[in-house]
């Protein structure tokens, strides 16, 4: 089975680094301001396992998981796997028997869509359906991936795929990820000062590339910064302290699960 798997984000999204320990933030030029916030949430987005920031992210879902009330629906509407259940001693299989007499219950919504998760928010115009805002009255997301339909209508069976707007057009802009906690961005930002004090050739808490150094007859080994960096910490106690809280087992990006029986991901436009 070939599905559409988009690749991690290449910049972290939506990082609104924290500065406030930088004293002499002010004084930078915004030019410096930029590029030493943009290395010090690179550094720590990618330190954390590349997980956190809130990317928007626009789609085009085709079908709902879920057959009309009142009859047993089939193989596809149950996403490609039949439910099987016992009824009077005898197994059956079903995807969606409300109100059946045959006893059948998938504990489903009616009416829902998959989303690619997991789905932080959605805005109150993210949903579009035939050129109309869907209210937000009339929806809800369950388990961060399901979008559900609520006020007695139904998400199309598909849609037209040729058109870019109004009839035969269903789309979702939605934010998906986990929003960056506090004292991540703290941490960006301890970086992000160190950097601009590095560029300005000010003394900086940046390690520098030695093993050891002696003077005056005292010798001190220093922290292999290639190792340190392997292990993809900074050599800054409080910000790695934070790194080692979040990802304590040096994940390079957030885990996935594959399956065959996994709803298929939805139509995402990525160009233009």
């Amino acid at each position: 089975m070939l599905v559409y798997d988009e690749p991690l984000p290449s910049t972290p999204c939506n990082w609104d680094v924290d500065t406030s320990c930088c004293t002499d933030w002010d004084t930078y030029s915004d030019a410096l301001q930029t590029a030493a916030a943009e290395y010090g949430a690179m550094v720590m987005w990618a330190a954390t396992g590349r997980r956190f920031g809130l990317c928007e992210r626009t789609v085009r879902p085709c079908g709902r998981t879920r057959d009309f009330i009142g009859t047993p629906a089939g193989y596809y509407w149950a996403e490609g796997t039949w439910i099987p259940y016992i009824f009077n001693g005898v197994w059956r299989n079903c995807a969606n028997c409300v109100g059946a007499s045959y006893g059948c219950c998938t504990c489903e919504p009616d009416c829902q869509v998959y989303l690619q998760g997991p789905v932080h928010s959605i805005p109150a115009t993210g949903i579009s359906l035939d050129g109309e805002i869907v209210d937000v009255d009339a929806w809800r997301v369950d388990n961060g991936q399901w979008l559900v339909r609520t006020d007695g209508d139904c998400w199309p069976t598909c849609q037209d795929y040729n058109v870019d707007s109004g009839t035969g057009m269903f789309q979702v802009t939605y934010f998906i990820g986990q929003e960056v906690p506090s004292v991540v961005l703290s941490a960006a930002g301890r970086l992000a000062c160190e950097y601009a004090k590095s560029c300005l050739g000010a003394d900086c808490q940046l390690p520098a590339r030695m093993t050891s150094i002696s003077r005056q007859g005292v010798s001190v080994s220093l922290v292999d910064v290639d190792v340190m960096l392997k292990n993809g910490l900074t050599g800054i106690l409080t910000v790695d302290q934070v790194i080692r809280s979040f990802n304590p087992y040096g994940l390079t990006s957030k885990m996935k699960v594959a399956s065959p029986d996994w709803p298929p991901v939805t139509r995402v436009t990525t160009y233009p």
